[in-house]
């Protein structure tokens, strides 16, 4: 009895055994907790000042024009930071609101290209005994359409009730004759500036103080432990200089509604837009920067001082500056665990900094997490602002080649598809040129991923260096495919499937650089994921594992067991906490992995095959979560706190959220290869089936699932279908090969073999 024999006709429980064993390990490693990015700081602090000064790039900070920037840069620790909330850039009014919302929030005025509306923000109403933000009903009532459950108000509520405790804790310490511990009178949020009054603003829209420019510093320090300020300065183009005022903000960039989205709807286009005369911005820096002095001055030791660019000034959007001083804070760079990259943070961020560095708690309607420093004595202000000018340049250059790499991706890819079919159903005719077609589309995103190792971005002109890269990446795989010893049979998928497959595992390893700089990862302003695979890596990935899985050549037991272990490798990349961190590609590789194992060992695939391998794909997907639910809130991953909005009722909204984004990829650039490739399965499935070849038949399996279950379980959608199509459909044409035709007989020629008659 063959060894393929025995596994389908009496290995049940080893195979049971095997994939328990398999599900242990992949559970274990889950449960590892991710590499903590700085220990928690144990001073005390009495409290903090954050100044947002909407605007504010990297390129303003300059020596002589904003000296007490520049002098922030290298005394205490920076980072760059994402501001992204509902659409591809945010106005001043949204960013305030997030601010003090601590999650993705949207404001009531209408969003234009040079953010004119949302900057004209108006000063709270004093009714005698308080201030309340004007329009809040109004503002509450837009983002109640926005799916993001921001709780407008968080940031002063929990502040609230953090008095509330103490004061609790105090009566009952009385009660029981212990010591009483006064609870602090400052626990409130206090508001300089028009804009800081909707950032302090509790969820009724009432502010605890409130006064409208610097005046009052001493005493806003005085009623409250947070003091948010507004120097009422934009740092960008004045309302009466924009050149285009009126166009809609769904005309230009990338507007993905979805949390964890990174496929654009379209190239950015500037439209209008002009860049800023050099005298404004100077002027309006050097202005926010006469205030960050200021309060510099004023600051006690025991206190910090936050400054951000919490907003856009206009579209497109971009990277803005952080930087933190103050008791406490050493020279270095700020992460958080929500980007889990040194030098990032985003601006829910901001918020939860506020309450961890007065010791509140920071509530689950937060969503991002205290910054934390990375010290780096050797920091210095000159260091710090290249490299956020750098780290910008690098986003801005990646949505700048975004759409036309899709593009081209999914023209080249539908001419793929076509020249898969000719090489398995066509005649004999430009069947090699149809391989090297094959070839080389499969290879574009194995060299979209590579793309991200030199710094192309540096270059005079980015687009074309990132070009020259692509097409360099190409001919190299190709013509390392189509050699003499690499060309015969399934030998090109192990060339391409496992240069793709080794990328990506690799760069998952050693910290997860390379696609973020590339469209084939999330542009860091995106603020989708800053670390981690990100989905259409992840698709390359999965697709390149199925392709190894099933035609690398096992060999007896290695037959079950190879499978296997490639698999719980791949799944931990994938899904671990100081990885992959992808909790929708976990979920998928699971099932497709099993799915294809179980038809590359000969057994029938059944629907009862399928809901099991269904079953545990969400089995490991729910212990995965569970187990990083159960870290420290600043130790999870988004996989930890969805499980977290599961248990709280507001996952509906992330999964609303998810939905609607994955289904606006419909239309997108890599709608038409995924179109294709089902139009060229059916043409080749009507020409070619029945299947007779497990490889094969796994193949097939195993890339449907990814395809399929990863368009449904990611917000990407269809784009996840789209790569794996790249890379996975020319591949598997390549190894199934042409048809060979058995040569008939040839007919005797009944001239040539008559009988001659002898003379």
């Amino acid at each position: 009895m063959t060894w393929e024999a025995g596994v389908r006709v009496r290995g049940g429980g080893a195979l049971v055994r095997w994939f328990a064993a398999a599900l242990a390990v992949v559970c274990a490693v889950l449960a590892v907790p991710p590499a903590a990015a700085a220990a928690e700081n144990e001073d005390d602090v009495a409290g903090i000042v954050v100044v947002g000064v909407p605007g504010l790039a990297w390129t303003d900070i300059d020596e002589a024009v904003t000296p007490n920037l520049w002098a922030m840069a290298g005394s205490g620790a920076s980072a760059s930071m994402s501001v992204r909330t509902i659409g591809s850039w945010t106005c001043p009014e949204a960013g305030w609101l997030s601010l003090g919302a601590g999650e993705r929030a949207g404001g009531a005025a209408p969003r234009d290209a040079q953010c004119a509306a949302q900057s004209q923000l108006p000063a709270p109403a004093e009714d005698g005994g308080g201030w309340t933000a004007e329009g809040w009903d109004a503002l509450v009532e837009a983002n109640e359409s926005f799916n993001y459950g921001a709780r407008l108000g968080s940031l002063a509520d929990a502040l609230a009730t953090m008095a509330v405790e103490e004061e609790a804790a105090a009566v009952e310490a009385e009660a029981a004759g212990e010591p009483v511990v006064e609870p602090d009178p400052g626990a409130c949020v206090a508001g300089i500036g028009d804009g800081a009054a909707l950032a302090a603003a509790d969820t009724e829209g009432r502010i605890a103080f409130w006064a409208p420019d610097l005046g009052a510093l001493g005493a806003a320090m005085a009623a409250c432990d947070v003091v948010i300020v507004d120097p009422g300065v934009v740092v960008g183009d004045a309302a009466d200089e924009a050149p285009d005022t009126s166009t809609d903000y769904d005309q230009l960039g990338q507007d993905d509604v979805g949390v964890g989205s990174d496929d654009p709807s379209g190239e950015v286009d500037a439209g209008e837009i002009e860049p800023e005369p050099d005298a404004v911005r100077e002027r309006a820096a050097g202005a926010a920067d006469a205030a960050v002095g200021e309060v510099r001055a004023a600051l006690p030791e025991d206190w910090r001082l936050l400054v951000a660019g919490v907003a856009d000034a206009s579209a497109p959007s971009a990277l803005h500056p952080v930087l933190y001083e103050g008791a406490g804070v050493e020279t270095g760079e700020l992460t958080s665990a929500t980007t889990g990259r040194d030098g990032y943070v985003q601006l829910v961020d901001v918020t939860a900094t506020a309450l961890d560095a007065v010791g509140a708690d920071v509530p689950a309607t937060v969503a991002g997490a205290p910054i934390q420093v990375l010290p780096d004595a050797g920091r210095t202000s000159g260091s710090a602002v290249a490299q956020g000018i750098d780290e910008t340049a690098a986003s801005q250059a990646v949505i700048s080649v975004s759409f036309v790499f899709y593009s081209v991706l999914s023209g080249l890819g539908v001419l793929g598809v076509a020249a898969a079919v000719w090489l398995l159903c066509g005649p004999d005719r430009f069947r090699g040129l149809a391989r090297a077609v094959c070839l080389a589309v499969a290879s574009i995103p194995v060299a979209g991923v590579a793309a991200g190792i030199p710094h192309w971005w540096r270059a005079d002109d980015p687009p074309l260096a990132f070009w020259a890269i692509i097409a360099a990446g190409v001919a190299v795989l190709t013509a390392a495919a189509s050699l003499p010893w690499t060309r015969q049979g399934a030998r090109p998928v192990w060339v391409i499937a496992g240069a793709a497959a080794l990328l990506i595992a690799v760069d998952q390893v050693s910290g997860a650089t390379w696609p973020l700089h590339t469209p084939m990862g999330y542009t860091a302003q995106a603020g989708a994921r800053f670390t981690g695979l990100g989905n259409y890596a992840f698709a390359v990935f999965a697709a390149a594992v199925v392709l190894l899985v099933a035609f690398l050549p096992w060999r007896g037991r290695a037959r079950v067991w190879g499978p296997i272990a490639i698999g719980v490798c791949a799944v931990v990349i994938v899904g671990a906490p100081n990885l992959g961190r992808d909790m929708g590609g976990t979920l998928t590789l699971v099932a497709a992995g099993i799915l294809c194992c179980w038809k590359l060992w000969g057994r029938r695939l059944t629907v009862k095959a399928v809901v099991v391998a269904g079953g545990i794909a969400f089995a490991v997907f729910a212990v995965g979560g569970f187990l990083d639910y159960l870290r420290p809130q600043e130790d999870q991953t988004h996989l930890g706190r969805f499980v977290g909005s599961v248990l709280d009722g507001t996952a509906m909204n992330i999964l609303i959220r998810k939905a609607d984004a994955a289904i606006g990829t419909i239309g997108r650039p890599l709608t038409w290869i995924s179109l294709a490739a089902l139009i060229g399965a059916i043409v080749i499935w009507r020409k070619r089936a029945p299947i007779r070849s497990t490889e094969v038949a796994a193949a097939v399996i195993g890339l449907t699932t990814v395809a399929v279950v990863g368009a449904v379980v990611n917000d990407s959608g269809i784009a996840v279908t789209g790569f794996c199509t790249a890379l996975g459909f020319g591949l598997l044409a390549v190894a199934v090969g042409p048809r060979t035709e058995r040569a008939e007989p040839a007919t005797p020629d009944p001239v040539a073999t008559a009988p001659t008659s002898g003379n």
